[in-house]
């Protein structure tokens, strides 16, 4: 309604080049043929308005909605405007046909705000394109508002996972039993691997895939740091999309691995290197594997059956990711791979 008002106004206000006999016989019959009438008119309008000239950018007015976004009169109105595209302004004048942003991809976006935008072009009795007037609904904020909702409930998971790690810290310091606190401390050590997963991660969920090679990278750089022993991990990762939702499963099976390996391939207190490689595979797959130079498996240890805590979690969140597990071992190291569907 606020756009139709508008474009009856201009029609019947004294605006363009043309006569006023030819003016007449444009005009609806609403009497408005002021153009400081019309300039009060539009002022009154909660939707901005503005007209344009009929060649270039420049604002020839721009009503008190409008003015209040930096819209002014004499200025280019897509600098000034950013969310308005020129080339929505000249497929509304080559075209001679109102112009609209109708798609949600296609809603300009100006900061945290989205508009849907009109250009309408008003025509002359010969057709000619007299201006343009422009006019910006603020949508409903449903994308930022998703957004936001979804900033919300990561930040709220996040706190969640802080506090459920800080309870396990707690009881293991409350317990007097090496067993217990070796548990608890594995248990806080795997929340705290879900929570990095979880931040790194975050920006990407609109995305639906991540890049896994710099997320693996960042997680073994954390891992060389923590892990017990002077142990070495060298990281070589091929640029490789995972779903998103894959990545935390993805980041338990290395840490357990790599955590493995530490602790058990090589002599005690002996110092060691661990090799991870990431990257697809000549059939499209995705293969991971971390290989160590230690002193090889117990003989008798079947990784795909083994009854530990570790290499449960191991197989449980391979079958998630409907992966593969295998191993090759040696008296001279071990290489534990992990086959699975690319995203």
């Amino acid at each position: 309604m606020a756009h139709f008002m508008a474009v009856t106004a201009y029609r019947n206000a004294g605006f363009g080049t043309e006569s006023g006999a030819e003016r007449t016989a444009e005009a609806s019959g609403s009497g408005i043929d002021d153009p400081v009438l019309l300039r009060c008119l539009l002022d009154q309008l909660p939707t901005p308005t503005a007209l344009v000239e009929e060649e270039g950018d420049c604002c020839c007015y721009a009503n008190a909605a409008f003015r209040a976004l930096g819209v002014v009169a004499g200025s280019i109105i897509t600098d000034s405007f950013p969310a308005l595209s020129p080339m929505l302004l000249a497929e509304a004048r080559n075209s001679a046909r109102p112009q609209r942003s109708r798609a949600a991809g296609d809603r300009a976006k100006d900061g945290e705000r989205f508009w849907d935008l009109r250009v309408t072009p008003i025509l002359g009795l010969n057709g000619v394109v007299r201006a343009l007037i422009v006019t910006a609904d603020e949508t409903p904020e449903a994308v930022a508002e998703h957004e936001r909702r979804l900033r919300d409930v990561s930040h709220r998971l996040k706190n969640t996972l802080q506090l459920v790690s800080s309870l396990l810290t707690l009881q293991t310091l409350s317990s007097k039993d090496p067993e217990v606190r070796r548990a608890l401390q594995s248990a806080g050590s795997r929340v705290g691997i879900v929570t990095q997963a979880h931040q790194r991660t975050h920006g990407a969920l609109r995305g639906g895939t991540i890049d896994a090679a710099p997320h693996l990278r960042e997680l073994c750089q954390e891992l060389e740091a923590t892990l017990p022993g002077a142990h070495r991990i060298q990281v070589a990762a091929e640029e490789t999309e995972m779903p998103v939702e894959s990545i935390i499963p993805f980041s338990l099976i290395v840490s357990e691995l790599v955590g493995n390996a530490a602790r058990h391939a090589f002599p005690a207190g002996a110092p060691g290197t661990i090799d991870v490689r990431f990257g697809r595979t000549g059939g499209g797959a995705v293969r991971l594997e971390i290989a160590d130079r230690g002193t090889g498996l117990p003989s008798g240890l079947d990784i795909t059956r083994a009854a530990t805590l570790g290499l449960k979690v191991v197989r449980a969140f391979v079958g998630q990711l409907r992966g593969k597990l295998s191993a090759d071992s040696s008296p001279y190291g071990t290489r534990v791979t992990v086959d699975f569907p690319a995203a």
